[in-house]
């Protein structure tokens, strides 16, 4: 079915308002996130976010209850970014050996890098709540999920072993952070491989749960 003229115009200007709300909420979570460094998180207000992303508070209310709305959706947007960056280059079914492993393998240090105005903010006292919780967190929501290991290690996939590891991972980042990211994202991601050869031989990417069942 040919779409009309007046289709495509409908469809355009719904284009068009869309990106027009991703922009404008991305200029006040990039306000709110400048905010917290300089002011802490406590001392932040809906007037100081709209007034740093040069809105009214009309244009905020349209998009948020309160700065809790705004916190819950950075968080949950960022903790999505860290697992949907960290599988990226990955496919369900694929065996890695970790030998093979390069700096590329670990894209989540990159993504940290990019968006360290965001990260910076572990390392303030009056942060996010619970930010701290959320990278180790989503580490091993990923190892847990998407993650099983070939070891000679008989605990190597143990919820309590995926933790470890996710917490070890995370504690190097937030050190790297505190450091002023004074290794390279190749440097770290290299170390990281060694850690994970001390441990394991390689990993398979899971299936899904819907296609496991598909597969009975």
């Amino acid at each position: 079915m040919v779409k009309s003229v007046g289709d495509m115009g409908g469809q355009v200007r719904m284009e068009n308002q869309s990106r027009r709300i991703v922009r404008t909420k991305s200029h006040l979570k990039t306000a709110f996130i400048e905010l917290i460094e300089e002011k802490g998180y406590s001392h932040v207000t809906v007037t100081d976010i709209v007034k740093r992303a040069l809105y009214n508070r009309t244009t905020f209310y349209h998009y948020y209850i309160d700065k809790q709305h705004i916190t819950e959706e950075l968080q949950n947007e960022m903790v999505e970014a860290i697992k949907k960056t960290s599988m990226d280059k990955y496919q369900e079914g694929d065996q890695i050996q970790v030998s093979s492993m390069g700096p590329h393998s670990f894209e989540l240090i990159y993504f940290i890098e990019q968006n360290k105005n965001y990260f910076n903010l572990l390392l303030k006292a009056d942060t996010i709540p619970n930010m701290h919780h959320d990278l180790p967190n989503a580490i091993y929501q990923i190892l847990d999920e998407q993650f099983e290991f070939v070891s000679d290690m008989p605990t190597m996939n143990t919820p309590a072993h995926k933790r470890y590891m996710a917490h070890g991972t995370s504690g190097l980042i937030v050190e790297w952070i505190k450091n002023g990211y004074d290794l390279t994202p190749e440097m770290l991601s290299k170390e990281l491989i060694n850690i994970l050869q001390t441990m394991a031989k390689g990993f398979v990417v899971k299936k899904s749960d819907r296609k496991k069942e598909n597969e009975w």
